[in-house]
């Protein structure tokens, strides 16, 4: 035992005391209420404060519409093709693969919104045709008798004869007065203005 420790004292800890305010309802309520904001009034010495500086957000870009099933092979392999078909025999490599392309998009087009009935594609209406390995961009296309702007991203596969990826972003209409500059056939059922 002479080795054990002595206790140490211990300190007696004072009460903390709490003041508690009985209240009725009424008082309740109106200690609960939102109270207004205090009004910070400028004085003629002060400087008011430069505008905080505007952080608008850039404009959105539009989004290509991604295709998830690709609709020329379908389109081409009816007997109602068959015509096409051999056209499309008769054309060079890189046509061909220009004409794939136009008809995926009227494909693509019909499907994203009925209320268009593609029945042409031009490559080089606002843009020049740019067909870059098995990559084809484009440029325009009409429906009931309008033009309209259209960019699209088409892929083939090695051999040129089939479409495998396609994407497209449809702008808007095309004014009558830039056809001729841009190239654009009036075609059957055209609008006149």
């Amino acid at each position: 035992m002479a080795l054990m420790p002595l206790p140490k004292s211990l300190r007696r800890l004072e009460e903390e005391r709490v003041s508690v305010n009985i209240l009725t309802p009424q008082q309740s309520q109106a200690s609960t209420r939102p109270r207004p904001a205090p009004t910070i009034e400028a004085t003629p010495t002060s400087q008011p404060l430069p505008p905080a500086p505007a952080q608008a957000a850039p404009p959105a870009k539009p989004a290509m519409v991604r295709a998830t099933e690709m609709l020329s092979g379908k389109t081409l392999a009816d007997p109602r093709s068959r015509q096409a078909r051999a056209d499309l025999a008769t054309f060079a490599s890189e046509e061909r693969m220009v004409q794939l392309c136009n008809l995926e998009a009227l494909d693509q087009i019909r499907k994203w919104k009925a209320e268009f009935q593609p029945e042409q594609v031009a490559p080089y209406a606002t843009a020049d045709e740019t067909v870059k390995g098995t990559t084809i961009k484009g440029a325009a296309f009409r429906s009931r008798g309008k033009w309209y702007a259209l960019k699209f991203n088409c892929e083939l596969a090695r051999d040129g004869e089939s479409v495998v990826g396609f994407e497209f972003l449809v702008g808007g209409q095309i004014p009558r007065e830039r056809w001729d500059e841009l190239g654009l056939a009036a075609g059957h059922g055209a609008e006149v203005e």
